[in-house]
C-alpha cells in the first residue's frame, strides 16, 4: 500500500501552489481534483472567460436556498470544476486587499504570521509583475501580473469622472492603500491568462513524486483515533481509498466544509441528523460564510466606447486576427478595465473604503434582467468589500455526492443594505458627471422613476448577486473561539494530520478578489507547516 507524504484534496489555486512547494521540498504528493483538465484554448484568452458565466463544463453551478429577506429569491453560485480551479476560469483580477483585513486575522488568532507585512512576502515571492516593483511587488515569481492589454475609451471617461468628483487616481491598488480610482492589474502575461497550471504545475508535471487524479470526487477523510490517515474517493462509479501522512483540504469554501461534515467533523446535531458518526464536534464547520455581493446600475450609452458586439461579426474577425498576430486588442481585456474603492456615503473618506465600484463597458444583463434588450452601455457594479451579513453551508443528505445547502444570507444585515442603497445613489450621480455623462443616453436599471429609498432597497434585494468570492466556512481562530475550526497553523482542531489551506480559513473576507489571496494563503500555510 502506497502512502503519500501529502494528499491534497482540490487541484485549484490553493492546492496547486501547495503541491509545488511540497514537491520542491522533496515530498511525495497526490492531488485529487473533481474537475477535468483544461483543454479549451479560449480560456487562455483574457476575454474567453465571459461566455462561461452562462454555463460551462468547467464550472459547477449551485442554487442557494430560498432567501426570505430577498422575497425567497435563489441565487446562482458557481465554483470552478477544472484543474487549476479559479485561476483557470476567473476574471483574472489581481487584488490583495488592505492591511486592516489581515490585522483582523491577527486579532482572531494572535499569530503575526497572518498579518499584512508577513503575507506581503508571500505575495511578492509568487509575483512577476510586468510594471511594478520595489517595496510592494515581486518580479521573479511564477505568476505574471500586468496592466490591462486593452482599455475601452468608456473606462477612461469613468476614471476622469471619478476624479472630477474628488476621488484621487490610484496607480496601484495593491500597495496597502486602496482608496481611489484607477486601472486594475490582472494575472495575464504576454496576452494570455496566467493560471497556476501553466505557471506552477507545468514545470513539475513530470516529477515522479507528483501524482494527479482528475475527475475524482473525495467523499470523506478517513479518520482513525482522531488522526487523518487517508481519503475515500469515487470516480466513474469506482470507489478507492488513498493514504497519506498528512491530508490537506483545498476544495474551496463550499466543498471543504461538506467534506469535513461527511467525515464526521462538524456540528454534532447536524451530523447525527444524517446518521454520520461524529469524530469531532466542531460547530463552526460551514458557518461564517461570507461573499462579496453586488448590485448593478445599468445604463444605455452611445456606441463606440465599450465592448458591445466586439465578439460578433466583422468585429470578432478583426479582433481575433489582431489577437492571434499581435496579442493585442479587445481580446486581451477581461471586459472590466477599471474600478474605484470608496465610501459611498463620503467620497472624501480615505480611511476605510466600503465598496469596490466596477465600471463595465457594456449594458450588463443576465438571467435577472430578462426582457431588457442588450445594447451599448455602461454598468456600474457596487460590490460590498467587508459585508456584515453571514451565511452558512449545511448538508442536504447523508449522500456525499449530493450538493450542499448554501445559504448566502445576503443583506441580512441592515448596514449592508444602507451601503448598497448609498452606492446606487452614488452611481446615479456618477453617470451625470462629465465626461462620462457625455456618452450616457439613459438609465435602464433601476430606472429614473425609482427614486425613494424603499423602492431602491427593493431594487437591491431583487438584483443582489454573488461576486463569486465565497470564503470563511472553516475559519481559523484562537482556542476560546467556539466557531473556530482551525488553529493558526490551519490544523483542524481535535484531529491530527488534517489541515485546510484554502479561503475557507478566512475569519473575515478580504477587500479583494480572492485568487491572489488564495495563493498567498497556501504559500504561507505551507511554509508554516514545513517549519513545524
Amino acid at each position: 500500500m502506497k502512502i503519500f507524504d501529502f494528499i491534497i484534496v482540490g487541484g485549484g489555486t490553493s492546492g496547486t501552489v501547495t503541491a509545488e512547494k511540497l514537491i520542491k521540498n522533496g515530498h511525495t504528493v497526490l492531488i485529487i481534483e473533481e474537475g477535468k483538465k483544461n483543454s479549451n484554448p479560449f480560456l487562455s484568452m483574457p476575454a474567453g472567460w465571459i461566455p462561461m458565466l452562462e454555463g460551462s463544463p468547467y464550472l459547477k453551478f449551485y442554487k442557494s436556498s430560498p432567501q426570505p429577506q430577498l422575497g425567497n429569491r435563489q441565487h446562482d453560485i458557481a465554483q470552478a470544476k477544472v484543474f487549476g480551479g479559479g485561476s483557470s476560469v476567473n476574471g483574472m483580477v489581481y487584488m490583495r486587499g488592505k492591511p486592516s483585513d489581515y490585522e483582523n486575522w491577527v486579532r482572531e488568532t494572535g499569530d503575526e504570521r497572518w498579518g499584512w507585512d508577513s503575507l506581503l512576502q508571500n505575495y511578492k515571492q509568487l509575483e512577476n509583475n510586468q510594471r511594478l516593483g520595489g517595496e510592494f511587488h515581486g518580479n521573479e515569481g511564477p505568476i505574471k501580473v500586468s496592466d490591462p492589454g486593452y482599455v475601452a475609451e468608456g473606462s477612461n471617461l469613468y476614471i476622469k469622472s471619478m476624479q472630477n468628483l474628488g476621488l484621487p487616481y490610484n496607480r496601484d491598488f495593491n500597495n496597502g492603500k486602496q482608496y481611489g480610482v484607477g486601472l486594475m492589474q490582472y494575472t495575464i502575461g504576454d496576452g494570455k491568462r496566467c493560471d497556476t497550471i501553466s505557471s506552477i504545475i507545468k514545470p513539475i508535471i513530470k516529477n515522479k513524486k507528483l501524482k494527479i487524479k482528475l475527475n475524482t470526487t473525495v467523499t470523506k477523510v478517513i479518520i482513525e483515533n482522531k488522526k487523518a490517515t487517508g481519503v475515500e474517493t469515487i470516480s466513474n462509479g469506482i470507489n478507492e481509498k488513498f493514504f497519506g501522512k498528512e491530508i490537506i483540504l483545498t476544495a474551496g469554501a463550499l466543498i471543504t466544509p461538506k467534506i469535513l461534515m461527511h467525515s464526521g467533523i462538524g456540528e454534532e446535531t447536524q451530523l447525527r441528523k444524517f446518521d454520520i458518526n461524529v469524530k469531532e464536534n466542531l460547530p463552526g464547520v460551514g458557518k461564517n460564510l461570507q461573499d462579496h455581493h453586488e448590485v448593478p446600475f445599468v445604463t444605455r450609452a452611445k456606441p463606440g466606447y465599450g465592448y458591445f458586439k466586439q465578439d460578433k461579426g466583422w468585429r470578432m474577425i478583426r479582433n481575433g486576427i489582431q489577437y492571434l498576430l499581435f496579442k493585442s486588442g479587445p481580446v486581451t481585456s477581461n471586459g472590466v478595465d477599471c474600478c474605484s474603492f470608496l465610501n459611498p456615503e463620503d467620497l472624501q473618506d480615505s480611511t476605510d473604503p466600503k465598496i469596490k465600484l466596477y465600471c463595465v463597458q457594456i449594458m450588463y444583463t443576465d438571467r435577472d434582467t430578462k426582457g431588457i434588450k442588450p445594447d451599448h452601455g455602461v454598468t456600474l457594479t457596487s460590490c460590498i468589500m467587508n459585508p456584515k451579513s453571514r451565511g452558512d453551508v449545511t448538508l442536504n443528505s447523508s449522500n456525499p455526492l449530493d450538493l450542499p445547502n448554501i445559504n448566502p444570507n445576503f443583506l441580512s444585515n441592515q448596514d449592508d443594505i444602507k451601503t448598497l442603497l448609498e452606492s446606487v445613489k452614488l452611481a446615479r450621480k456618477i453617470i451625470k458627471t462629465k465626461p462620462l455623462s457625455d456618452i450616457i443616453l439613459d438609465e435602464i436599471l433601476p430606472g429614473e422613476k425609482i427614486i425613494d429609498d424603499d423602492s431602491l432597497i427593493n431594487y437591491c434585494k431583487k438584483m443582489i448577486k454573488t461576486n463569486w468570492h465565497p470564503v470563511g466556512t472553516c475559519k481559523m481562530g484562537n482556542d476560546n473561539d467556539r466557531l473556530a475550526v482551525l488553529n493558526s497553523k490551519l490544523q483542524v482542531k481535535g484531529i491530527e494530520n488534517l489541515r485546510v489551506f484554502d479561503v475557507s480559513m478566512m475569519p473575515n473576507i478580504v477587500s479583494a478578489n480572492t485568487n491572489a489571496p488564495a495563493m498567498a494563503i497556501a504559500d504561507n500555510a505551507t511554509n508554516i507547516m514545513l517549519k513545524g
